[in-house]
């Protein structure tokens, strides 16, 4: 049997990422491909016009926290919560989910490792993704689809994902073949003893702004619960109005180089403060932004741990 066209693999994605969407989408990774990369907002923006991470490198090389930087990277933390969502069916109380972001896993040839041991000894339920698998922003990503389809090989559940905008669609043929199903303005449902849980997950909302709530949400009933997965939190108020129950999301990395404590130093500006890094709230919707599993530009993280989050759901009677 001959391999599968890669033209004809991608022209399979349009019906579900909507064609608009799959047409913007194209387009825009052609021009990244063609000025090669070049995405940054707001203070990020200056990165089209120097090297910036050669910059934040050089500095870590003069302070000499460049192997601290680095040892920090590899060590990712287990950040476990339990999250009371009032809607979510008593099915579901107790449903573990592990959520990964932002790995960019093509970055050090140890992350991986780095990966599958900190979840090896987990217990879990459902794996959620929420996007940015690769380092560079356009070119060849086989390098990181393999590293994630190796670090996939270790899952203990199934999983769902979304894309970031480090992302092309090209990767999700191979990525879906390995096991890990893509979300592109779809939902699934979830289903125990009668109940339903609906993941709903957008495309990149950030630099493609490719996201389609309508269509993501198609066939969803209102009244239940449910969780959507968007790579950058900058859709909290549309979430919000939109009736979701628990946002995750990442792409912020908690700032990656912090200040001590965990002060941000530079963002893209592209959400407030309060949706950055950790839990927060808008209205009756809650969600949580990863500071990420990896780290993008180098391999450096400082007073900003890199994470995986295990995500206990509990149904509101549980806590009475």
């Amino acid at each position: 049997m001959a391999d599968p066209d890669p033209a004809v693999e991608l022209a399979r994605l349009a019906h579900r990422i909507g064609p608009e969407k799959f047409a913007r989408r194209l387009q825009l990774e052609q021009e990244l491909r063609v000025r090669r990369g070049g995405q940054g907002k707001g203070v990020f923006a200056v990165e089209r016009k120097l090297d910036l991470y050669g910059l934040i490198d050089f500095f870590l090389g003069l302070t000499l926290l460049k192997e601290t930087a680095l040892r920090n990277y590899l060590a990712i933390r287990v950040e476990r919560r339990e999250v009371v969502l009032p809607r979510l069916p008593a099915a579901f109380d107790g449903l573990r989910v592990l959520q990964l972001t932002d790995l960019h896993a093509d970055l050090h040839p140890d992350f991986p490792a780095s990966v599958i041991r900190t979840i090896e000894a987990l217990e879990y339920d459902l794996v959620l993704l929420t996007g940015d698998y690769r380092t560079c922003t356009y070119g060849d990503h086989s390098g990181a689809t393999a590293a994630l389809v190796e670090i996939s090989r270790h899952f203990k559940a199934d999983a769902y994902a979304v894309l970031g905008n480090h992302d092309s669609l090209a990767k999700v043929p191979a990525m879906e073949e390995a096991g890990i199903r893509f979300l592109l303005n779809e939902n699934a449902a979830l289903e125990r003893a009668g109940a339903r849980l609906h993941l709903v997950g957008i495309d990149d909302p950030n630099f493609y702004q490719t996201h389609d709530f309508e269509r993501a949400l198609s066939s969803v009933p209102p009244e239940e619960c449910k969780i959507l997965l968007s790579h950058s939190p900058q859709t909290y108020a549309e979430a919000a109005r939109l009736g979701i129950d628990f946002v995750l999301s990442g792409h912020t990395h908690g700032g990656q180089i912090c200040l001590p404590g965990g002060a941000i130093l530079a963002h893209d500006g592209s959400a407030p403060r309060k949706v950055l890094a950790g839990p927060w709230a808008e209205g009756t919707t809650q969600g949580y932004t990863s500071r990420g599993t990896g780290a993008t530009g180098l391999p450096a993280r400082l007073n900003c741990p890199p994470e995986v989050t295990l995500h206990t759901l509990r149904h509101v009677s549980a806590r009475r």
